[in-house]
């Protein structure tokens, strides 16, 4: 049990180190209060807004040809073939998945929006056609016509707190105007009838936001993020008191007590735990009381406490990492700051990255606190349990295990064994 007189020993150290402190605790809290008061959203012109197509339509037959056609194919072709006027780029990236698959992808914002197209799309389609050849042949008879019209809505789904979904509905909008538009046009002549005409209603659009997610700011995508930069920061503290300790002989004078490096590293994960925990609540609090709209009770809470502490031990093994090749604590702030400011970004803690991907695999799946995050924000933000975060969280775990492994292994070798 000697790693806990140790880790009491860390603890009261840390308490008295206000420097310490103020970079772990307070330096967090500032930034996370900049981020509350600026609002958010970013966006660039003539960037493919990330469309994902849910296409339920089945296939009608055109009555004229006996063609079997399905108009939600020929809308989904249509929007991915788009493009920005006077330029080669396209308006969307669009991709083609299930409808929970949709929703997966705009919790994590990897998609701008998504288009629902219903199952009787087609149906509705072929009677605005109808509709149209009879006004235009025949206008008397359709203007009495008791045939049932077949009224189709497509929704179009996003977090109506981010700006690109704001932008790239209100471009899917116009785009499902103009298409129903076209259709009567084209229509009309084909029968060589008079265009113009204005047409019944058969297609409609609905915006849909995500449940839950009505009054959502981008402070409420930013806020997780934010107390993930924090845990990732805390690398920086972890390898300058490592640094100091070899500094100071602590290391030496406990090596000559016969405490094994077990007890020495695993004696610092204690404290370093209780601070994690302290972030996690101090920041939730101060985001809540900013604007932050949190989701869920109690359990999330604890559950956020423990998705952050495994990401703050993947934080204590990069800063064993920092210290096995620093000399000194000027150096070890230093390399952190440099490396844990990164991958801050790299993790998608302040807005979503594009897509660069290793052996079919995002790179930034490789970090463990990239899952940190998606489990922090499934929690938090969209307020899911742990059904939502299991995946997360597991690989969360396997990776730290890896990195703390790492930590283990370059620490005893650089500085344990070098100081014995």
């Amino acid at each position: 049990m000697k790693f806990l007189s140790l880790a009491i020993k860390d603890l009261k150290e840390l308490v008295r180190d206000r420097k310490g402190l103020f970079f772990i605790l307070v330096f967090p809290i500032f930034f996370m209060l900049v981020f509350g008061f600026a609002f958010g959203g970013m966006g660039q012109s003539n960037t493919p807004y990330k469309l994902a197509i849910v296409n339920h339509d089945s296939s009608v037959n055109i009555p004229m040809t006996g063609e079997s056609v399905n108009f939600g194919k020929n809308l989904t072709q249509i929007l991915e073939e788009a493009q920005y006027e006077n330029s080669d780029v396209h308006l969307f990236n669009v991709t083609k998945v299930s409808e929970s698959q949709a929703e997966e992808l705009l919790k994590t914002r990897n998609i701008d929006v998504a288009l629902i197209i219903p199952d009787n799309f087609s149906e509705s389609v072929l009677a605005l056609i109808n509709h149209t050849i009879l006004s235009a042949t025949n206008p008397l008879v359709a203007s009495g016509s008791t045939t049932p019209e077949i009224t189709s809505t497509l929704i179009i789904r996003g977090d109506t707190g981010f700006m690109n979904f704001g932008v790239s509905q209100g471009i899917l909008v116009g785009i499902l105007a103009k298409y129903q538009d076209e259709i009567v046009t084209q229509t009309q002549n084909e029968v060589r009838a008079t265009p113009g005409a204005q047409p019944t209603e058969f297609l409609k659009s609905k915006v849909e936001p995500i449940e839950g997610t009505q009054n959502f700011t981008s402070f409420d995508f930013i806020a997780p993020g934010m107390i993930v930069f924090a845990i990732i920061f805390l690398a920086t503290t972890v390898a300058a008191n490592f640094t100091r300790e070899v500094e100071s002989g602590t290391l030496t004078r406990l090596k000559l007590t016969r405490m094994k490096g077990f007890d020495i590293l695993f004696g610092g994960l204690i404290p370093w735990s209780l601070v994690v925990v302290f972030q996690v609540i101090i920041l939730l609090a101060v985001a809540i009381a900013i604007g932050f709209h949190w989701q869920g009770g109690v359990n999330s809470i604890l559950l956020a406490i423990l998705v952050g502490v495994i990401g703050g031990i993947a934080s204590i093994a990069l800063g064993m990492i920092i210290s096995a090749f620093v000399q000194n604590v000027g150096q070890a702030g230093n390399l952190g700051t440099l490396i844990t400011v990164p991958a801050s970004f790299l993790v998608g803690a302040f807005f979503p990255l594009p897509d660069v991907e290793i052996f079919g695999v995002p790179f930034n799946a490789f970090l463990p606190w990239t899952h940190t995050l998606d489990a922090l924000r499934a929690l938090l933000t969209y307020g899911g349990g742990w059904n939502e975060i299991a995946y997360s969280v597991g690989v969360s775990v396997f990776l730290t295990v890896i990195l703390f492994a790492i930590g283990v292994i370059l620490f005893t070798k650089n500085r344990l064994k070098a100081e014995s």
